[in-house]
Formats: C-alpha cells, structure tokens, sequence
C-alpha cells in the first residue's frame, strides 16, 4: 500500500515538473515571439513612413475664422534649418545627452533601468506620467506618433526605437533628434532655436555654453522654460543642466560656474519670427488663447500643433478682431497716462447666442504668452455686478414681486449701522427697479439683496459662472465688493444670460479640432446652462436697455442699432474723489455680448485715472459699431407669450442734470460737479456764479467726461451751470443750475472722511435676510458700522475711522480694509490679497454684528 503511495506521489511530481518545463518554455518562446514581433513591427513602421524621418515635418497646421478662412498656420518663418552633427559643438550634445539620456551611448534603445523607475513612479501617481523615454524613444515618438499617453502608443514607441537603433548609428540618431526636437515658439530643432531665442547659428564661435544648456533645458516643458516667457525657471533648470554635465564628467566646476553666471538672453523685436505664420498685429492675444483651449479641453499640446497636420477652427470674428485692434491702437479712446505708464485695459467680444469667442484684446501691450487680462484678470467689477448679484436673482425668485415696476426703497439708511450712498447724492422715499437701474442707484440695490437674502444673491452669481469665496457673504456682492473680483471673459460670458433668453452660453475659442493623418478629432460640444427664467432675463434685459438708452450707459448706444449694459466703476485707494481705480462696461447687441475694463496696473499716486465707465462705454460702442458694419441690424425679441412693455415715463429732468457735492480732499476744499444725460458726442463747457448767471465765469470748455472737479481758493460758495455742444460745436440746452451740496462734506467730517467719487457710488457692509448658512454659519442678518477699518472681535463687531477704497497693487496699508483686488500673477502671489488685507469674516451663528467699510463706486 505504502509502495503504491510513493508510486502516486513520484507520478505528480513528475507531471508537475513537466508542466513546469513546458510553461518555461512557452514563456520563453512567447518571450522571444513578442520580442521578435516588436522588431517586426517597429521595422515595418519605420519601412514605411521613411518618409517622416526625411523630412521630419508634417504639413502645416492651419487655423481658421468662424467663416472657415485662414488666419494663420503653425510653422516658423525660415521652415527650418537642418544642422548636420558634424557642425554642432561638442558641448551642445553633451547638454542634452546630461539630461535627457546619460546611458544613450550604452543601451540598445530603451533603456530598463530607466524605465524600471519610470514604472515605479507611475504606479506611485497613479496616472501614465510619460518618463523613462531614451532620446531614441523621443525621436520615435515625435516623428512616428501620436503624443497621447496610453500603453500601446508607449509600446509602439518601444518598437519603434529598437528598430531605430538597428537601422541607424548614434550619431544618426542624436542627429536627427536635435533637429527635431520642439524648443518652444514653433522651433524645432536645435538650430532654429538658436537663432530664435540668441541671433546666432550654434556653429558661431560666439555660441556658448551656457545657451546650449538654455536649449537643453527647453523640451520637458516648453513653455514654462522658456527663457523669454519664464526667465526664473529657466535659468534654474539651465543651472541644473550644467550642474548634471558637470558631474558626468562632461565638464569642468569652472566652466560650470561661468556659464551659470551668465545671463539669460532678452527677446529682441525680431525675435519673434516663430509662431503662427502671417498672424496679424494685435491678434496674439487670441492665437495664445486657442493653443491653452487645445491643451485644457482637448489635450491636443502647443508641440503637437506645431508638429502640423491638424486643422483648428476657430470662433473667431475678423471683422470685429480688426475693429478692436483699430480702436485700441487709438489713444484718444483712453484716460490719459501716469507719469511712467498708461491706462491698462481688456476687452472680449463673445457671441450672444454660443459664447464662441469673436475677438480678444487681452491688454494694451500683450506680448506672447504674457499676462492676459481679458481672461485672467480679477478685479471688482462695481456696479456692473448689480444685475447679476440683486436684479436678476429678485426677478427670478419671484417676478410677481420683483420686477421693473417694483417700488424699491431709496431712502438714506442704515443697514444695521452702515448708510450706502448714491452717487448723485440724491435719494426719495421709494425708486422703481427700472430707475434704479437706469440711474445706477446704490441704496435701491443694497436694500433689495438685503431683503432676498445674501445666500440667494450668492447661488445666482455662481449660477452665472462666477466663484465666490466665504468671505464675499456679504451685502458687498450687491455693488461688486468681490474679495477677489473677475475678468473681462467671465462677465461677458455671464451677460450672454440676459441675451440669450436665461440661458448662458459657454464662452469657447474651438469649434472643431481635426488631425486627418491620424484621424483623430474633436468638436465643441454646445452645453446649455440655464441660469434664469426666460421671462425674468427679458425683464432685466428691458431694464439694461433702458439704461443704455437714457442711463449711465448712453456712451454705448450705437446708432442704428439696439444696445443694452450697465457701466461699473470702482473707487481709488490712493486718489481723491474725483479719481477711480476700475471702470468697466459690459453690454450687448442681439449678435454679440462685450465686456471693457481700463484701470492702472498697479494704482498709485503717479498713476490715478480720473475719467470713469463713460470711457469703457465709449469703447464698447466704437468696437461693436466698427465691428458689425455690413451686418444686417436685428432687434431683441421678447420670449414667446410675452410682450414688450409700455415703458414709464421718465423722471421729468433737464436735457442735462447738474449735482454738486462739496468734499474735503487733503484738507483743500473741492467741489465734485457731475451730471447726466446728452449724448455720447456731446463736449461741455462749466461755469460758475456767485448770485446773477448773466455774470458767470467760464472754468472749463471741451470737457468730455461727465465729472469736473472745480478747487475753491478761498471761503466763496458758488453756483454752477454746465452747457452742453455737440458735434459741430453748436449749443444745446443748458444744465439746471446747481448749488453746493453741503451735506457730502457734512458726512465727510461726521463719519471720517469717507468720500464719494463722483460716480456710481460705494460698496456697504454685510446683511441680508437669509434665513440659510453659507457655507454653515449666520443667518445673513449682519451689522456693521460704515465707518469702519475692517478689524472685528469674534462677534464681528467693528469700528474706527479711514478713507474708503480698496487697497492697490503697491501693497501699502490704507487706514481701511475692504473686499479688495486680488494681484495679478506677475505682481506677486496669485492668491493672496495685498499685504495688510485683512476679509471680513462670515456673520456668527446668532446673526451678529459685522463691519464691511465702503469701497468701490458702482
């Protein structure tokens, strides 16, 4: 019995050792079948696209308009020098053999000890994190694949550069790499890229060490090491390069420490040969936006553009790019300059109906792949955000109540201890909404998001695609008090609701994107994001027109055409109260929506600017009508089921409105004269009396804003008279004759010199009657004193005197905190407030007190 148990067991092991033998050799079969089929198949891609490696480029990639014509192709200017190895420097191989391959010279094209930690690192991130490639990988990769990260393009770029290292030498390999590979701005290769970024062949003597190092530290990203875009990180990543060569041996500590003290080359202004062939001037802004939307929604790179073959159609309009280019081009279109630079300013045109992108200047002075503030920028947008945070949020949630004809209270009040202002000075017992709109009143929208709640006013505006932050649950939102503010782009796009029946329209550059070579491709897939009611967007949209029509938007009104908006401005912080930081219009046609800042970059006591949103109105207008000539005019319809209402009548008014408010500005007394109504053409001349008008005196003719500040010398109070002419220079009805004010400076001395700026009026302080939490704490009903310096006790209870404003870009401390503008990237921290912003908190939990200090105009 027992022999026979041994018998069984002998007989298992001995098929187990079998089984063992024969799964060996299947797997090494397998092995060397799969090994020889890579070689294979990596011969045979090589066998029959040559081609690429002849000619290393594809055809162009083209790009076009809305109207499918072309407006530039993606190719460098010279097409490329080809550079033999034999004439490169020594010192130019070895910079990119440090750091992109420092074992090319020992393996046979993929490199397993490169790999193996490549794979180590990839399971550690979770995702294809693209390394491990040998140059020979590299070179396989970008002339016979596709650069999308998945594993059987990885192991056909295995293949394929096992193939490559059979077929060719090293010094093939190394010389068909470096004059393939993407150095940034449409450069590829070594050579093009030498006389891109230096003026100079890299055979020229003068060529040195330090510059290769640049160019090999270009490809892992071009764009961000690229010396003229990011100097800081090129450099370091240059520095690192000699570094690495230095170590292998490559070369000396000394050589290492003079070419790391040497800098990095400046953009010349024939530098800029690469990029997209016959790009018109002013379009850069735009071109730099369609390659971020290739990479952010489609992960099609700026490299695999330039490496041609791809087709991308655009949104954009050349008529109205053209039409923004000539109007920017025109300095009388702006406020004058600073001692040491201008007014910055931005503008998008988007189309009302899809959002696809028509035109982009993204600010006075672009430069490729620079700052872009038609699309990056946060600042607070005044009372351009009044639709959006109060009117259409109260119509929405209930147009019984809410609508044009509502009575809104215009009384002068406190919301729990804070009094916002007209800026006209001006107040009645109640205001309808639609006056409230076409005056640009403050207390009427204040009190209406106090009385629909903070937390509603707040889900509306991020309905409408802006981010708010905990910080903004306050009745600051109601006048565009936003603790970091918005771009150009984002309240175009926003504006698209009120023309667009309530719903908004996704702002886009890229139609379609198509490679037929690799037959991939990609289309904008419309999304439909319903924001409003189509009845309350036609009610807000009546009430935007009005106010173009008889309001503070009159410079937008283009003739023949119908025109809706709202201006915006923003207090200074440094200025007096005749000077604003922002001014903004944001508006529309039933064809296209356009938003317009201008403001300085930074703000300070050389740089204030005096005019307001009439000039960003002005320019609006001066595009749009430039931009749709040939068009055929169309008219806003009302909703199906609607009707367009019996307007009110207007408020009875001079042809022009006359106020002046006397105030205190650095201790000299000064008289800030506004006025409304004319017309956009119309210059005014301003006169002042003591008691007979027959015996005025002329103090300013040709004026073109809507704001004079006239100082007094001494204890003399005057009467003052303005008279409109219009083009011709001929006299139209004169103003109402205004006297001083006296309640402004009255205001000024009791609550501690808070000013008004002539405009659209300031930003007040927390409250609502939200009865929700957002994100989790208070109940909405805030208090806060108005002359407040921001600082709270864990109540929220604030108090202290200080100029109103927000802080500027200089980082100086004002005596008062408010919502503030955030800096742009290239002044400091992207996401830090200025130095010394300290933002109200949310209210408690009991509701308690809060202080939010006025601070921007409307």
């Amino acid at each position: 019995m027992a022999t026979k148990a041994k018998k069984t067991v002998r007989k298992k092991k001995s098929n187990l050792l079998m089984f063992a033998v024969s799964f060996t050799i299947f797997l090494l079969l397998s092995v060397i079948g799969g090994y020889m089929s890579l070689l294979y198949a990596g011969e045979k891609m090589i066998e029959t696209q040559i081609q690429k490696l002849e000619a290393l480029k594809a055809e162009p990639t083209v790009i076009y308009d809305k109207n499918k014509n072309e407006i530039a192709s993606l190719v460098i200017e010279k097409n490329r020098e080809y550079m033999p190895i034999s004439k490169m420097p020594d010192f130019l191989i070895k910079a990119f053999i440090a750091v992109e391959d420092k074992r090319f010279f020992e393996h046979k094209g993929v490199d397993m000890i490169r790999i193996g930690g490549a794979i180590i690192n990839d399971i550690r991130k979770g995702s294809l994190a693209e390394g491990g490639s040998t140059i020979t990988q590299q070179l396989a990769r970008n002339v016979f694949l596709s650069l999308d990260k998945t594993f059987w393009r990885k192991t056909k770029e295995v293949s394929i550069a096992i193939g490559l290292e059979r077929k060719f030498s090293k010094d093939q390999i190394l010389e068909m790499y470096l004059n393939q590979v993407y150095l940034g701005k449409g450069a590829f290769g070594v050579e093009d890229a030498a006389l891109h970024y230096f003026g100079k062949s890299v055979t020229d003597e003068r060529f040195t060490l330090a510059e290769a190092a640049t160019l090999a530290a270009i490809p892992k990203a071009p764009t961000h090491y690229s010396p003229f875009n990011n100097p800081e990180k090129a450099k370091e990543r240059r520095d690192t390069i000699l570094r690495l060569m230095h170590e292998q041996g490559f070369i000396t500590l000394e050589q290492k420490e003079a070419a790391q003290a040497e800098p990095l080359p400046e953009e010349r202004e024939d530098g800029g040969k690469s990029g997209g062939s016959g790009l018109k001037k002013g379009y850069q802004a735009f071109f730099d936006y369609i390659l971020r939307e290739a990479k952010d929604k489609y992960g099609v790179t700026e490299e695999e553009l330039y490496r041609g073959g791809w087709s991308v159609y655009t949104t954009l309009d050349p008529n109205m790019q053209d039409a923004m280019v000539k109007a920017y081009a025109n300095e009388k279109n702006f406020p004058k300059p600073g001692a040491k630079r201008a007014v910055q300013s931005a503008m998008v045109v988007v189309d009302a109906k899809n959002g696809g992108i028509a035109a982009m200047m993204g600010g006075r002075d672009y430069k490729a792949k620079g700052f872009n503030f038609a699309t990056d920028m946060a600042r607070q947008p005044g009372s351009s955000f009044k639709p959006i945070a109060v009117f259409a949020p109260a119509v929405d949630t209930d147009i019984g109540k809410w609508n044009a004809n509502s009575r809104l209270s215009n009384q002068r009040q406190s919301f729990n201890g804070y009094e916002p202002r007209n800026h006209n000075g001006k107040y009645s017992e109640s205001v309808s909404m639609m006056r409230a709109v076409i005056n640009s009143d403050n207390v009427p929208a204040v009190w209406l998001l106090n009385e629909i709640g903070v937390k509603t006013g707040m889900k509306y505006i991020e309905k409408f695609g802006i981010q708010l932050s905990p910080e903004d649950r306050n009745l600051a939102i109601a006048l565009g008090g936003l603790s970091s503010g918005t771009s150009p782009l984002k309240m175009a796009q926003a504006y698209t609701t009120f023309a667009n029946g309530g719903v908004m329209a996704e702002s886009h550059v890229i139609e379609k994107l198509e490679n037929k070579q690799t037959g991939v491709e990609h289309v904008y897939a419309a999304k439909e994001n319903r924001v409003l009611k189509r009845e309350a967007a036609w009610e807000v949209h009546t009430m935007l027109e009005r106010a173009v029509q008889e309001g503070t938007g009159r410079a937008a009104r283009i003739s023949g055409r119908p025109v809706a908006g709202k201006t915006g401005t923003t207090q200074s912080t440094v200025g007096g109260s005749s000077v604003n930081k922002d001014a903004w219009f944001v508006g529309y046609t039933p064809e296209y929506v356009g938003a317009v800042w201008m403001g300085f970059d930074p703000e300070d006591k050389d740089h204030q600017m005096k005019q307001g949103s009439s000039l960003t109105a002005k320019m609006f207008a001066a595009v749009l009508s430039e931009g749709l000539k040939g068009v055929k005019v169309s008219q806003f319809e009302p909703p199906a089921g609607l009707q367009r209402q019996v307007e009110e009548e207007p408020e009875e008014t001079s042809s022009v409105q006359l106020f002046a408010d006397l105030t205190l500005d650095h201790n000299q007394l000064k008289v800030v004269l506004s006025w409304m109504g004319g017309e956009p053409e119309f210059t005014y001349d301003i006169y002042r009396f003591t008691d007979n008008p027959e015996n005025r005196e002329k103090i300013a003719e040709g004026v073109r804003e809507t704001i004079y500040v006239d100082t007094l010398s001494g204890d003399k109070m005057y009467k003052y008279l303005v008279i409109p002419r219009d083009a011709n220079g001929e006299e139209k009805t004169s103003s109402n004759i205004a006297e001083i004010d006296m309640s402004h400076l009255e205001n000024l001395l009791r609550e501690g010199d808070h000013h008004d700026d002539g405009q659209e009026g300031d930003i007040p302080i927390e409250g609502g009657n939200d009865n929700g939490q957002w994100p989790g704490n208070g109940n909405g009903n805030g208090n806060g004193n108005g002359n407040g310096d921001g600082n709270g006790d864990g109540n929220g209870n604030g108090n202290g005197n200080g100029d109103s404003g927000q802080p500027g870009n200089s980082g100086e401390q004002p005596p008062v905190t408010i919502p503030p503008d955030i800096l742009p990237p290239t002044e400091g921290n992207p996401e830090m407030p200025p130095p010394g912003i300290e933002l109200p908190p949310p209210p408690s939990d009991q509701g308690g007190q809060m202080t939010i200090p006025p601070g921007t105009n409307g």
